[in-house]
C-alpha cells in the first residue's frame, strides 16, 4: 500500500506540475503576443505613442482628489514629497526632478543638473516631415517640437530651470502652509516659446545666451557693478534704486525672471506673494466676509479685494467721449477701436479683403473661412464627454432682469442681449458716448441688472463733466510730422525725440511746453517686432488742433 501511495502521489505531483507549467507556458505566450500588439502600436508613431502615455500617467497622478505628496509614483519614479524647510533655506534645499523620459533621476546640486538636463539634447526624437527634419521634446507633458536646433536647445535649458522653480513650488507648500493648486495639470512643463536668444541689453553689452540661467547671472554681474546710484542701465529705463537689493527685483521686468513656481499647474512668478494668491483665489469659501460690493465676487484675503476694487474705479479720461477707463492699456484699447480711423487696420487677411486691428482679431477672422470644426482626439475618453455633458447640464443659467419695469411686471432673459434688446426698443435706454455696450451686474437676489453707477476720481470726474460736448470726430493718420533726434541713448536715458506737426505753429521750437501738450509713446522694436523699450515723451501738437487740421 506504501508503494501504490507514492506512485499515486508522484503521479499527481506530475500532472501539478504539468498543469502549472502548462499554465505558464500560456501566460507567457499571452504577455508576448500583447508586448507584440504595443509594440507594433508604438512603431506606428512613436513618438506620438510615448508623449500621450506619458501625458495619461502624469494627468492621472496629478489630477487626484488627495495631496500630490501622497499620490504613489510611477514604476521607476522616485517618490517626492514636500519639505518645510526655513524661509531662508528655500531656494537652496531643493531635489530637482528630471522628467525626461525613462530617465527619472533627481538631483540636489543645481549645475550638476543642468548639466544633466544638457545631456539630454543629444536624445531628441528626430523625425522628418516633406523634406523638414523635427526636434521633439520627450520630456514629460511636453509635446514641444521645432525644426530650429537653436531653439530646442534654448527649449532643454528652460527645462532645467523650470525643474528648479518647480522644485521650489513644491516646498513652498509645506513652508508657506499653501493649499492645494486646482487647476488642469496637463500643461505644467509646456514652456514658453523661445524663438531667439536670450540677449542682454545693458547698455554697451550685446551679448546672447541659449541657457536662461546663464543669462540671468550675467545680468546680476552688470547689477553688481551698477552705479553708486543703483541705476538700471537697461536699455530706454533709467530707473534709480536706494538698495541693491531692490534694483535687482526691477531688473526681473526685463530679464522675465521667476524664482518659483506651482508644482501642480507649472505656473511661475516672480515672488513668493504671486504663488500665494494663485492658490487661495482657488479655495475661496462661499461665506468669506472679502466680497465685493459692486460685482460680489468673493476673495480669499483682503489684499485680493483691494486689487479686486480698483478695476471699477476709472482713473483716466478718453479726451474725444464721454468715456473713462480703470488701466491705462484699457484706455488705449478703448481709443484703437473707436477713435482711429480704417487705415491704421494693418493686418490684411490673405482669403478675402477684411483688415484687422491686432493679431487677435485677425485670428479669430480666419475661423470664420474654416468650414468644419476640428474633429475631437479619437483616444479621448467617452467618461470625459460625459463629464461634460453632466457640468453643462448643472451649470446655473444667468438669468437677466430688467430695472426699468414695474416690479410685479419685470421681464426675466437667459442672455444678456436679449435684455439689451428689451432696455433700447421698450425703455429708449441708450449707453454714453464711448461705451460699446450695456454692462451688468449680479444684485443681492441672483439677478443680473443693468450697471447704472460709475467710480471714477474726482479728476476724471471734472474732464468728463467741464469738457464734454457729444461725440468728436475720430482721429486720422493722414497728418505728417516732423521727427527730430536730440539725444542718444546713455547709461540712464533713452534716446530722445521731438515730434512737430508739419505746417502748424507748434513746427517752431519753444522751450516751454503747453500745458494741454499731447504725451506720444516712443518706442524701439526688433526684427520681429517686438518692443524693446519705450518712452512718453510731451509734443507740442495740442489735440484740438489735431482735430482742425485737413
Amino acid at each position: 500500500m506504501t508503494e501504490a501511495s507514492d506512485l499515486i502521489d508522484k503521479d499527481d505531483t506530475q500532472s501539478n506540475t504539468e498543469l502549472r507549467y502548462s499554465f505558464c507556458k500560456d501566460w507567457v505566450e499571452k504577455q508576448n503576443n500583447e508586448s507584440a500588439r504595443k509594440l507594433s502600436q508604438q512603431n506606428k508613431n512613436d513618438i506620438q505613442f510615448i508623449i500621450q502615455t506619458n501625458a495619461d500617467r502624469k494627468k492621472f497622478l496629478l489630477s487626484s482628489a488627495e495631496d500630490v505628496a501622497t499620490v504613489p509614483g510611477g514604476v521607476g519614479e522616485p517618490s517626492v514629497e514636500p519639505k518645510a524647510v526655513p524661509l531662508h533655506r528655500l531656494r537652496k534645499d531643493v531635489c530637482m526632478e528630471c522628467e525626461w523620459q525613462s530617465c527619472n533621476q533627481s538631483f540636489d546640486d543645481y549645475k550638476e543638473f543642468q548639466n544633466h538636463c544638457r545631456n539630454h539634447i543629444s536624445d531628441l526624437h528626430v523625425s522628418e516631415e516633406d523634406g523638414t527634419i523635427y526636434y521633439s521634446c520627450l520630456w514629460d507633458i511636453c509635446k514641444h517640437k521645432t525644426s530650429d536646433f537653436d531653439e530646442a536647445c534654448r527649449h532643454m535649458n528652460y527645462h532645467a530651470y523650470h525643474a528648479r522653480l518647480l522644485a521650489i513650488g513644491l516646498n513652498a507648500r509645506a513652508t508657506l502652509n499653501l493649499v492645494r493648486c486646482k487647476k488642469d495639470s496637463s500643461n505644467r512643463n509646456k514652456l514658453p516659446i523661445l524663438k531667439t536668444d536670450h540677449c542682454c541689453m545693458w547698455v554697451d553689452c550685446e551679448e546672447k545666451f541659449k541657457s536662461m540661467q546663464i543669462f540671468l547671472d550675467h545680468v546680476k554681474v552688470h547689477i553688481y557693478y551698477a552705479s553708486p546710484k543703483h541705476q538700471c542701465s537697461w536699455a530706454g529705463c533709467g530707473a534709480a534704486f536706494q538698495r541693491r537689493e531692490l534694483l535687482s527685483i526691477h531688473a526681473r521686468s526685463h530679464t522675465g525672471e521667476r524664482v518659483i513656481a506651482c508644482y501642480h499647474c507649472g505656473a511661475h512668478f516672480a515672488c513668493n506673494r504671486k504663488l500665494t494668491d494663485h492658490l487661495r483665489r482657488q479655495n475661496v469659501q462661499p461665506t468669506n466676509e472679502n466680497t465685493c460690493s459692486v460685482c460680489g465676487f468673493s476673495y480669499a484675503t483682503e489684499y485680493l479685494l483691494r486689487q479686486h476694487a480698483r478695476q471699477h474705479v476709472s482713473q483716466y479720461a478718453c479726451t474725444l467721449c464721454d468715456m473713462s477707463a480703470p488701466t491705462l492699456a484699457t484706455l488705449a484699447q478703448h481709443v484703437r477701436y473707436r477713435h482711429i480711423g480704417p487705415e491704421c487696420r494693418m493686418h490684411a487677411c490673405p482669403h478675402c479683403k477684411h483688415k484687422a486691428i491686432t493679431k487677435s482679431d485677425l485670428r479669430k477672422h480666419m475661423q470664420t473661412h474654416t468650414r468644419k470644426k476640428q474633429k475631437r482626439k479619437e483616444d479621448s475618453d467617452i467618461s470625459d464627454d460625459s463629464d461634460l455633458e453632466l457640468n453643462r447640464k448643472t451649470k446655473k443659467k444667468k438669468k437677466y432682469a430688467c430695472h426699468m419695469c414695474p416690479e410685479k411686471q419685470s421681464k426675466v432673459f437667459s442672455r444678456g442681449n436679449r435684455l439689451t434688446t428689451h432696455l433700447v426698443k421698450i425703455h429708449g435706454a441708450q449707453w454714453p458716448f464711448g461705451h460699446s455696450r450695456f454692462r451688468y451686474q449680479i444684485s443681492e437676489d441672483g439677478m443680473y441688472r443693468l450697471t447704472t453707477t460709475r467710480y471714477e476720481i474726482l479728476e476724471v470726474s471734472k474732464k468728463i463733466v467741464d469738457g464734454y460736448s457729444g461725440p468728436k470726430d475720430s482721429l486720422s493718420n493722414s497728418f505728417e510730422f516732423n521727427v527730430e533726434e536730440k539725444s542718444k541713448a546713455t547709461a540712464t536715458s533713452p534716446t530722445r525725440f521731438e515730434i512737430t506737426l508739419k505746417g502748424s505753429e507748434s513746427d517752431t521750437k519753444s522751450d516751454k511746453l503747453s500745458d494741454n501738450a499731447v504725451e506720444i509713446t516712443m518706442c524701439d522694436v526688433d526684427e520681429e517686432g517686438n518692443i524693446i523699450s519705450s518712452e512718453v515723451i510731451k509734443s507740442d501738437v495740442v489735440m484740438s488742433d489735431l482735430r482742425n487740421v485737413k
